[in-house]
């Protein structure tokens, strides 16, 4: 017995230098690849549209005027006043099942963070314009760039139809649809914001999970 009890305490403690190991990298390689910045290619003409990231403090979002997405697209979505939409990528269970910071499970940030978990587009329809978002400005090539992105990332049915999950939304002008990719520590809703900026070939961190590692590169 005691020999079991020794060998189950020594796999406990082998468990756990792992598990901090594992996390003081992470923080550390979160800290400085997020002050490296991208050198995306150098487009030579105007920049007419402007897009705009925001974040709550912790998952950011990338924000669209109506008239910059496709008709398409807009169709498909739950007919709202506003002329603003946020759209933001993160996982499912979190975002289900945590409206709010005090409704935080352990379970569940466990489950975000370390195991890959099914995912969804969150999107909130604004009426104006907030001056505390973050504007983004951008020529032709690169608007496409970021909404093909944008686009790719939801999940669609046989019909080509993006998929609502009714009754899902924190208040009336927002709404959750199916996405596609797992959540993982390694690759977030900020990392998904990140991305985005990456293929419109916009000035931003290397690999940052958290949204001020991507804000203090906009902020320049």
């Amino acid at each position: 017995m005691k020999i079991i009890l020794f060998r189950l305490t020594k796999y406990l403690l082998i468990f756990l230098v792992v598990c901090l190991v594992f996390v003081l990298n992470y923080i550390f390689f979160a800290w400085f690849l997020s002050r490296l910045t991208t050198t995306p290619k150098d487009y030579k003409c105007d920049k007419p549209y402007t897009v705009y990231a925001t974040s709550n403090g912790v998952h950011m979002d990338l924000i669209f005027h109506k008239s910059l997405l496709d008709e398409a697209f807009l169709v498909q979505l739950q007919p709202i006043e506003g002329d603003y939409i946020a759209i933001g990528w993160g996982d499912k269970g979190f975002y289900l099942h945590t409206p709010s910071w005090a409704e935080l499970k352990i379970s569940t940030a466990i489950a975000a963070g370390f195991l890959p978990s099914k995912t969804l587009m969150h999107l909130t329809h604004y009426k104006y314009l907030n001056s505390k978002w973050k504007s983004i400005e951008l020529c032709d090539e690169q608007l496409a760039a970021m909404k093909k992105f944008v686009y790719e990332s939801f999940k669609y049915d046989k019909k080509g139809t993006i998929q609502i999950l009714e009754g899902t939304g924190y208040r009336d002008n927002d709404f959750f649809y199916e996405a596609k990719g797992n959540y993982t520590c390694l690759y977030t809703c900020n990392i998904w914001v990140n991305q985005a900026l990456k293929k419109a070939s916009v000035k931003t961190a290397i690999w940052s999970p958290f949204d001020r590692g991507i804000l203090r590169h906009l902020s320049k």
